[in-house]
């Protein structure tokens, strides 16, 4: 979507994980990590981990006075007993320094090389010394085989107060993850609490200590009765208490930003508006929850992904969802079904994609695997042409600013509305501008028609429309590449990596027909005639499923049915969004 509007974005240096091991993130997952070898975390914290069956990862360096002050810091044989023990020992570089690039595989080598020495794995997790970081550290990283790298809670916070913020997945570089909750002396439980709680609607809360205590970092050291309670709350309340390298679970290499510090500016900027970066909708009453919780419940979310659609506690989820009716296609349609939000869209660029709003997005379920369905998202964007210049006049996420954000208004939620046939969205514009848009499930295939009704004052002119299908929940459609892409006339496919199955999409006036390698997605993206007041216009869209490997004779038998009526010309398969 960015690169449409002019913006450079620089695909980091990323992680080759298998997309089948991830998983959704449930409720109350910490991550507990313990930096600077700190003798305390072999004679203190150990035990306490053990007992409380708790997983942790303990970040090493020889920095300080590792090497002479044994009453502070750990042996190498200690670190070894943690590793036997079943934790994970971590990278901290041997000095204690910011990596540079004239520095970093000496440092991160030192470590690796003391590790091996005594039997103990090659660390794939790393903390950055001081919680110095930027984004061009991680190609270094990456380049010493480290999968996954925490930073502090700043800039989102001070450092002082040791206060931070979630992981959330997709959004933070699995390279640049950041601290929850960083301990500190005079921390009592509530503000351990306040780090931990942010476990939830998907987002992972990893906690930083010390020394427990630290004799040697006063500044950050924690009482070993402090911290016994901290892992009472933690067992209490059903945590799950992981190391960092088990994130492998949870972050995926299909999850990587484009943008690695795009999602700290976003933060920043809600944090200073005072908003939230969760988007719930709360159902209006029982019925609404009903109804909403047998769309998830086909969706097959989790409870904890429910929450993240509607804001409620986890008991209340757990109910309505066991409450749900099971949702069965009718007839011989094709299933279609509205888009419950909270799970992400995509698979990779969620950085392009803020806040999806669901009135816009329709699943239609495939043909082949029950649990499988794409995301139709109509309209993704409209763009026009006003006395400012080319300005979007409609979008479905947050990412890019509008001519509403520039005029400070708000384009009100709505949500999809069953009709003879299928389903329609009515999205009313601060101008009075209607987007009309209807989905019609057949038997091979839905029709797609969207209604531009201008009820302005002003001539709506450059209607330039982008249409997206999302193939995050399509089983081998999943590569982040352009290779499996066909586009003829004015029809546009995506295949499967064996390419004998296809998702086939086109618009009438389509002008631009394309895809991204980063989410995957493909686009057909028609454009309105000039609207002046009072006028309105109707396209027709149209998607089908081919199994097969002609799929170029399978276009040409619809282009001869004529399923839609063409105005504009297809172009090649682009590469951004």
């Amino acid at each position: 979507m960015k690169s449409s509007i002019g913006i450079n974005l620089i695909l980091l240096l990323g992680l080759v994980v298998d997309l089948r091991a991830q998983q959704p993130v449930p409720d109350k997952l910490v991550v507990l990590t313990f930096d600077d070898s700190v003798r305390s975390h072999y004679t203190i914290v150990r035990p306490i981990l053990k007992e409380f069956g708790f997983g942790a990862t303990f970040f090493i360096t020889e920095g300080f006075e590792f090497q002479t002050d044994k009453e502070n810091y750990m042996t190498w044989e200690q670190i070894a007993e943690l590793d036997q023990a079943g934790f994970e020992i971590g990278n901290h570089t041997r000095d204690h320094v910011a990596i540079t690039e004239a520095n970093y595989k000496e440092q991160l080598q030192a470590i690796n090389d003391r590790c091996e020495e005594y039997g103990i794995p090659k660390p794939t997790s790393f903390a950055f010394p001081g919680n110095k970081f930027s984004a061009e550290m991680i190609p270094w990283l990456k380049d010493m085989g480290i999968q996954f790298a925490r930073r502090g809670g700043t800039p989102e916070f001070d450092y002082d107060e040791g206060r931070g913020v979630a992981v959330e997945p997709g959004f933070d570089h699995p390279l640049l993850l950041p601290t929850a909750a960083d301990a500190r002396p005079d921390w009592g439980i509530e503000e351990f609490v306040q780090g931990a709680k942010q476990a939830e609607f998907g987002r992972i809360a990893i906690l930083q200590f010390h020394g427990v205590p630290d004799g040697a970092h006063d500044w950050v050291s924690t009482t070993e009765a402090k911290f016994r309670s901290y892992m009472h709350y933690l067992k209490s309340n059903g945590y799950q208490v992981i190391a960092m390298r088990d994130l492998s679970k949870y972050l995926s290499g299909g999850l990587l930003p484009v943008n690695a510090d795009e999602i700290i500016s976003d933060r920043q900027q809600l944090m200073a508006a005072g908003r939230s970066r969760d988007e719930f909708r709360g159902p209006k009453d029982r019925r609404d929850l009903g109804a909403w919780a047998s769309i998830m419940k086909r969706h097959g979310y989790t409870v904890a992904e429910s929450r993240m659609v509607t804001g409620l506690d986890f008991n209340t989820m757990e109910r309505a969802l066991a409450r749900a009716r099971t949702i069965k296609p009718v007839g011989k349609s094709i299933e279609v079904l509205p888009y419950p939000g909270g799970r992400h869209p995509r698979l990779g660029f969620r950085d392009g994609e803020y806040r999806p709003r669901r009135e816009t997005k329709v699943s239609v379920f495939s043909p082949w695997d029950s649990e499988d369905y794409l995301v139709v998202d109509i309209p993704e964007a409209i763009w026009n042409v006003t006395d400012q210049g080319r300005e979007l006049l409609y979008l479905a996420h947050e990412d890019v600013p509008t001519m509403w954000d520039r005029l400070g208004k708000r384009v009100l939620e709505s949500e999809w509305q069953r009709i003879r046939g299928g389903y329609e969205s009515t999205i009313e514009l601060p101008n009075r501008v209607v987007i009309q848009t209807r989905v019609f499930p057949r038997k091979d295939s839905v029709g797609l028609e969207m209604e531009l009704i201008n009820n302005s004052q002003s001539r709506l002119t450059g209607l330039y429309t982008q249409n997206c299908i999302m193939l995050a929940k399509m089983s081998g459609f999943k590569s982040q590449s352009l290779d499996h892409r066909r586009t003829t006339e004015f029809f546009t496919a995506c295949g499967n990596e064996a390419e004998d199955k296809w998702v086939i999409y086109s618009w009438e006036k389509v002008t631009r027909a394309w895809g991204n390698i980063h989410c995957p997605c493909l686009h057909s993206d028609p454009q309105f005639d000039d609207l002046e007041p009072g006028e309105s216009q109707i396209i027709q869209g149209w998607i089908s499923f081919y199994e097969g490997r002609d799929v170029e004779g399978e276009i040409g038998l619809l282009r001869k049915q004529q399923v839609l009526r063409h105005h504009g010309s297809g172009v090649p398969i682009g590469t951004t969004d």
